[in-house]
């Protein structure tokens, strides 16, 4: 049976990368999931994309829509969320321009607005936790910033742990007065009511779901297969209900672990800690690879927190869950929930660990080879092979956490932040930035920087410069000091040259200084690494470059960061000619609404016959080269 789950996952895989082609006029379907701007609608069969900022539809909604079916098309900045990968996990490989929605069935159930109900009980921070822990769909708070920082946010989402428990717990009160499967039958069907409320998520799904097989096995089947062989037949089942699942991690964690559970069940049966605690850590390095393509770190005090921590998210999920079928328990959720504050401000200090690349293809195989092998030798009881393998698992991520690329290797990288501007140049471990980057929508610091940055294993920036205080090239860096140590950060009142770390800055606007605009003043800065000579243009206009080449009889270039994301107000056909860089860089945002880089600029590089990168096409681009 499971070699047949496997052979489903497989199958899985492969229908997953097939993508539904045809086009028509009109789409009729149902909704089934739902957020603050989009909806997911199925239209016989087809999973669709739809944009709709502020509506008011529900899961279950039935609707007819007049649109033009697209591809999806989504801005992915450098390390942050791949929207567009999301959706094709899930099946969406298309969106739909709306013309005209007509409702052709109100679900009565407005399940969106049910879910506020028992969260009104609650302020702002409460609900941040009791939201992500029902629905997971929380609000963004300090505790769940610190438990994110710490790799316990996972223990907030419904992820399966705390409904079983609540159902051992009303299943051993509903038997003291009714016979086992009928006390079973209405503990699934309460918690079927839940499932209603938590779809689409998937982890709550297969609780019931798995809940109502064991039923079945036990009583009308008399326990004719075993648990391994439900669960393999449970995960086959979804498989053939929807392949893409194989794709998603919320399946592949939600399957595997109670398998890997139900094989280790045995171990220590005499020294039930010792037990407990091996069980664990069998579970925590199974989850470790996913662990590191999350947060690009591995917290080296995550595996004793979560021992430590399980019991009272496991108190809170119960108590929650109980306010959720209306028992009015409120206060008893809102002293946890301040427990856990306290608790997390403990704690915080504990988040230091190594930052790590995502494993590639090759080292998952390597790693999950060893971790099977371990798995039987711990169920099998040789005891001292099984311990080894354990220590080498951890020993291989510890070795891939060491930055040796790091210390052999020079680089600039343009990284992709959008429509703004940031540089990272890195000499072996010394590192310096020039901008970096900031939308007033998105936290570029947390969601792009310092993501990217922890997969480069870069634990400190030694220097930043500001070419000038527009929030597009420096919007980012108060939250980037929040993780980062910056001992030094140089702008357009610093004087120059500015030597770091044997790279010398040299700054060619000494023009601009006293002008009101911020783009006047912008630092064009020159230095020379991996034998090449980059300028960095920041926002300097034209007449800035016309001073420049006025003064100087010649800059060397070979690699020209445009000024202003390629805008027409600078990069003008002298200064392209008085340069002649060998490679032009735009840095810029994907269908920005400000046109850049302008057409005009793009006619001048291909006038001179100079290639151009653009940040927005290529996502972050690179120069790298081996430097002793």
């Amino acid at each position: 049976m499971a070699l047949l789950c496997l052979g489903g996952i497989v199958l899985g895989l492969g229908y997953s990368f097939i993508k539904p082609t045809y086009s028509k006029k009109s789409y009729s379907g149902i909704v089934y999931t739902v957020k603050e701007n989009y909806f997911l609608f199925n239209s016989g069969g087809e999973r669709l994309y739809v944009y709709s900022k502020g509506h008011s539809y529900d899961l279950g909604d039935y609707l007819t829509i007049n649109g033009k079916k697209e591809e999806l098309d989504f801005t992915v900045l450098e390390s942050g969320f791949d929207f567009k990968n999301y959706l094709n996990k899930k099946g969406v490989f298309s969106s739909l321009t709306v013309k005209h929605i007509e409702v052709k069935w109100h679900n009565f159930i407005r399940i969106n607005e049910s879910r506020s109900k028992p969260l009104s009980h609650f302020n702002k921070e409460e609900r941040s936790i009791v939201g992500a822990i029902l629905f997971s769909d929380g609000e963004e708070s300090a505790t769940s910033e610190s438990l994110t920082n710490l790799h316990l946010a996972r223990f907030l989402s419904a992820s399966g742990l705390y409904i079983s428990l609540f159902a051992l717990g009303l299943n051993y009160l509903l038997k003291l007065f009714l016979k086992d499967k009928h006390a079973e039958i209405i503990t699934i069907a309460l918690l079927t009511i839940y499932l209603v409320f938590t779809i689409p998520k998937f982890s709550v799904f297969r609780v019931v779901f798995l809940l109502l097989l064991k039923w079945i096995n036990k009583h009308p089947l008399k326990k004719r297969f075993t648990y391994l062989e439900v669960v393999s037949f449970g995960g086959l089942v979804c498989l053939l209900f929807d392949h893409f699942l194989a794709l998603q991690d919320s399946f592949i964690l939600g399957f595997a672990i109670p398998i890997i559970s139900y094989l280790i069940r045995h171990i220590y049966p005499s020294e039930k800690i010792k037990s407990y605690l091996w069980r664990s850590l069998t579970i925590y390095l199974f989850f470790l690879p996913f662990e590191i393509m999350y947060y690009h770190k591995v917290v080296v005090m995550s595996f004793p927190l979560q021992i430590i921590s399980t019991p009272l998210f496991l108190l809170i999920g119960i108590v929650s869950l109980l306010c959720f079928f209306r028992i009015p328990i409120y206060a008893v959720d809102k002293g946890l929930i301040f427990l856990l504050n306290g608790y997390t401000g403990i704690i915080k200090p504990l988040s230091f660990g190594l930052l790590m690349p995502e494993f590639n293809i090759g080292l998952l195989i390597v790693y999950y080879a060893i971790y099977i092998i371990y798995l039987y030798y711990l169920t099998i009881g040789f005891r001292t092979i099984q311990r080894w393998l354990s220590i080498g698992m951890v020993a291989l991520t510890a070795i891939c956490a060491i930055p040796i690329e790091n210390r052999l290797t020079s680089e600039v990288s343009f990284v992709n932040v959008g429509q703004g501007d940031c540089t990272l140049i890195r000499h072996h471990q010394k590192v310096i930035l020039i901008d970096t980057g900031g939308l007033t929508y998105n936290d570029i610091a947390n969601g792009t920087l310092i993501p990217y940055l922890r997969k480069k294993r870069i634990y400190k920036i030694d220097a930043v410069f500001i070419t000038h205080y527009d929030y597009d090239h420096y919007g980012a860096l108060e939250n980037l000091q929040k993780e980062y140590k910056v001992p030094n950060v140089y702008d357009y009142y610093s004087s120059f040259p500015i030597s770091v770390n044997g790279l010398t800055f040299n700054n060619y606007n000494i023009y601009g200084t006293t002008s009101n605009e911020e783009n006047d003043r912008s630092l064009v800065l020159s230095f020379n690494i991996l034998n090449k000579d980059f300028l960095i243009m920041g926002d300097a206009p034209s007449w800035i470059e016309n001073k420049i080449m006025d003064d100087y009889e010649h800059i060397p270039c070979d690699i020209l960061k445009l000024g202003h994301h390629g805008s027409d107000t600078s990069s003008s056909d002298r200064f392209i000619q008085y340069t002649s860089p060998k490679i032009a860089i735009v840095s810029c945002g994907k269908n920005n609404k400000f046109g850049h880089p302008s057409k005009s600029v793009v006619d001048t590089l291909n006038k001179y016959h100079i290639p151009i990168r653009r940040t927005d096409l290529e996502g972050t681009i690179t120069y790298k080269e081996l430097s002793f």
